[in-house]
């Protein structure tokens, strides 16, 4: 039986309280004193008397002792409870963790620990730490003051990420060190950590990709079905087109939504830095390398999806390198010397026209079959015209609560504008510029004036477009027909004769000479 004495903070109490004990002829397993409190485990009491109370001649007999307030069974010493607290903390963690003490030998592992060794607690408890590790441990983390922030190590013939922490405990003012908790993370978990942390990570399935045009939603229905087949995935499209949100987009619709999605752009870095973010490297496999080696994304993202955006500018040593692994999903890090297999769904992205740089001998035929098992290509954004004031409307609302003000009405001048013009950079573009005119806007509504974008010259009517183009005409005619056109098209881009001759880099009396020469109807006020 286990009680709990409430008492006064008086000198000697703990010791006539045990003077009643030894008295009656009781023994103690464990004592705990704090203040006001005293803890005792009597087991023998367990036998005489199974009853969850105190007999009354005990209690009345520590009662008796000035300062004792209150006796009452309990279930566990606080020592007790917390341990139990902790072993089941550390059982529910999925990572191995062990415990050691300064020697270097485990004092405590939790059942994934246990497992991956295939050992009981038990049989590791007093066990040196080195002999269940790859490498040895024990005097680096002697020499580091129990403390590592993250190293390579293998337990159980799996690769982990190695964290320690430090036992301590303090003294008056000094703190001594008692051993060290040891964490070992698979790079899997650490890749949903990550995937976890992007704020990227916005678009949760398809209902957050705007679009009603019909075949706008032909492509997100057809992108739909192809994200619940688990094989490797081919967007194309024009830059600024959402080709990474589709790829978001298809890994979470997938069955492979509750573990990571990893991203790299094969364009941003150097071959021989792609190739260690992509494959990781071994220890020492370079100079600057980290000591323990490295896992990289495809390790990260054991049982998730990487994203390879900008395929189409791969090199041809690691194109061939990452054919290897689309092969049989097996690869070698950077300086290793083995083999790695991971399960992981690739999706790649281009704007580039990769059937034209297999025939031109620039990408690799078998690569580009394997990439392209399944494909989709994203419409640009002159092609889908009907989803631009949805498209705008949002992005105008976005970057009013991002900025922190009002959301401005969008004027239909602002509309036609953003109709009329063809978005070399698409959804990317019109974004970014919606997001400058909103944040330049002191009135209540944003208008084609407040637009910036890059001019962009007309093309000019074709010959057979009038009467006045027809073969045979002369340079002067056709000229003029040519001017007519253009500044018919800009000036309501434009809409006064010196914003005009600002875009054009002409004098204001020149468009002004041209708008009356050819009866264009301006607003004289805005001139």
């Amino acid at each position: 039986m286990r009680i709990e004495i409430r008492t006064d903070n008086r000198l000697g109490i703990t010791q006539e309280v045990l003077s009643v004990l030894v008295a009656q002829g009781l023994d103690l397993r464990n004592l705990e004193v704090t203040t006001n409190h005293i803890y005792i485990d009597l087991p023998s009491l367990d036998r005489t008397h199974p009853s969850s109370s105190l007999p009354p001649e005990l209690a009345t007999a520590i009662t008796a002792v000035p300062g004792v307030h209150q006796i009452m069974p309990i279930d566990l010493l606080p020592t007790e409870r917390r341990r139990l607290q902790l072993h089941a903390v550390l059982s529910s963690l999925p990572d191995p963790v062990i415990a050691i003490d300064t020697k270097g030998e485990i004092t405590q592992a939790n059942d994934a620990a246990q497992k991956i060794v295939n050992k009981t607690e038990l049989d590791l408890r007093g066990r040196p730490l080195d002999q269940l590790l790859s490498q040895p441990l024990a005097h680096l983390l002697q020499k580091s003051a129990f403390q590592i922030a993250e190293i390579e190590m293998q337990l159980g013939g799996e690769n982990f990420l190695l964290h320690a922490e430090p036992i301590k405990a303090q003294e008056n003012q000094n703190i001594q060190i008692s051993g060290s908790v040891l964490v070992f993370q698979r790079p899997a978990r650490l890749g949903r950590t990550f995937s976890a942390l992007d704020t990227k990570q916005a678009v949760k399935d398809f209902s957050a990709i705007l679009g009603e045009t019909p075949a706008f939603l032909h492509i997100k229905d057809r992108a739909v079905r192809l994200s619940k087949v688990d094989a490797p995935l081919l967007i194309l499209g024009e830059t600024g087109t959402g080709k990474e949100l589709f790829a978001r987009a298809c890994h979470e619709s997938s069955l492979r939504n509750r573990n990571s999605f990893l991203a790299l752009n094969c364009a941003a870095l150097p071959e021989n830095l792609a190739e260690s973010e992509l494959f990781g490297y071994a220890p020492g496999a370079f100079t600057s390398a980290t000591k323990g080696g490295k896992p990289g994304l495809l390790e990260l993202a054991h049982t998730g999806t990487v994203f390879l955006d900008e395929i189409g500018e791969l090199t041809p040593y690691l194109q061939a390198k990452l054919l290897r692994f689309l092969q049989d999903g097996s690869f070698m890090r950077v300086g290793g010397t083995k083999e790695i297999k991971v399960d992981v769904r690739t999706i790649s992205a281009t704007n580039r026209n990769l059937e034209e740089m297999v025939t031109k001998g620039t990408f690799r035929e078998d690569l580009y079959y394997r990439l392209n098992v399944l494909s989709i290509t994203l419409p640009p954004l002159r092609d889908r015209a009907g989803d631009i004031p949805l498209l705008a409307s949002h992005f105008t609302k976005r970057a009013s609560r991002q900025i922190g003000c009002r959301t401005p009405a969008l004027s239909l001048s602002l509309m036609d504008q953003l109709r009329a013009y063809s978005w070399p950079g698409n959804i990317r573009q019109m974004e970014n510029a919606l997001f400058r005119a909103v944040s330049l806007c002191e009135k209540e509504h944003l208008s084609a004036v407040d637009l910036e974008l890059p001019l962009q010259i007309p093309s000019p009517p074709s010959l057979a477009q009038g009467p006045h183009m027809q073969l045979g005409t002369s340079y002067k005619l056709a000229l003029e027909n040519f001017e007519k056109h253009l500044f018919t098209e800009l000036y309501p881009r434009y809409p006064s004769s010196r914003k005009l001759a600002r875009a054009l880099g002409v004098s204001h009396t020149t468009v002004a000479d041209k708008l009356r020469k050819y009866g264009i109807q301006t607003d004289l006020s805005r001139n």
